[in-house]
């Protein structure tokens, strides 16, 4: 082995210059790594020119969603839905018992994602929740031996009537947040139109009648929970 450098019989003059060729190598280092950040950075740093406020290149956020959501609202969504609703009463079952046979025959997903099922159904709201924005109406269902819950907001989960009408697609938008948007506006406009002539506070006791979309995750425990378009007494 190399023996060690004794610097102690080594002369100023010496133990200088080594310090100096070392400072040298240090910032020769420090030089060549900043230029290879500057020509090949490890990140790169773009604003988000596609989100409310960012500019004249905004394409969607509240605004925009809405007015992409205005032309197809009254045309498109709320007929599909209640043309194409089927009895939660009888597909519900079917669903429990078979996720997979019953989707492919009733629902409708995104790629490998859960199905979603435009549904109707008529039952007496037995509580209400609206201890968080996050707010529901159970409902039961005489046909059915489980309750399911009509969400009232002010917010609203999920992305059932999105996905459940197939109106539409991530193919009409540029990245994921834009077709988020669209979700969001979807929902609010579901509760606006759902409850436009009831208060949901009032409905506790009462028989309901409701279209809307749920989707069914069958590793879930909790109750069925529907995005309502239209609820009558």
């Amino acid at each position: 082995m190399a023996s060690l450098i004794d610097d102690s019989k080594t002369s100023p003059e010496t133990r200088i210059r080594r310090k100096s060729h070392a400072r040298i190598v240090i910032l020769v280092l420090l030089v060549l790594f900043a230029l290879i950040f500057a020509l090949r950075p490890p990140f790169v740093v773009r604003p988000l020119t596609d989100r409310p406020g960012a500019g004249a290149g905004t394409q969607i956020g509240q605004g925009a969603a809405a007015k992409f959501v205005d032309p197809i609202w009254d045309s498109k969504v709320l007929p599909t839905v209640e043309e194409k609703a089927q009895d939660i009463a009888k597909i519900l079952p079917e669903i429990r018992s078979d996720p997979e046979t019953a989707g492919q025959k009733y629902g409708r997903r995104e790629a490998t994602n859960a199905y979603n099922y435009m549904i109707k159904g008529t039952g007496r709201v037995t509580e209400i929740h609206n201890e968080s924005r996050v707010g529901t109406a159970l409902v039961e269902i005489p046909e059915l031996n489980e309750k399911v819950a009509l969400q009232i907001g002010p917010v609203v989960r999920g992305t059932a009537l999105r996905d459940a009408t197939g109106i539409v697609s991530f193919n009409q938008f540029s990245n994921q947040l834009d077709y988020a948007d669209v979700s969001k506006e979807m929902n609010s406009r579901a509760l606006k139109t759902a409850f436009r002539n009831v208060d949901p506070a009032s409905l506790a006791g009462k028989t309901v009648t409701f279209f809307g979309a749920f989707t069914f995750d069958p590793h879930s425990k909790s109750l069925i929970l529907i995005t309502p378009v239209k609820i009558t007494l």
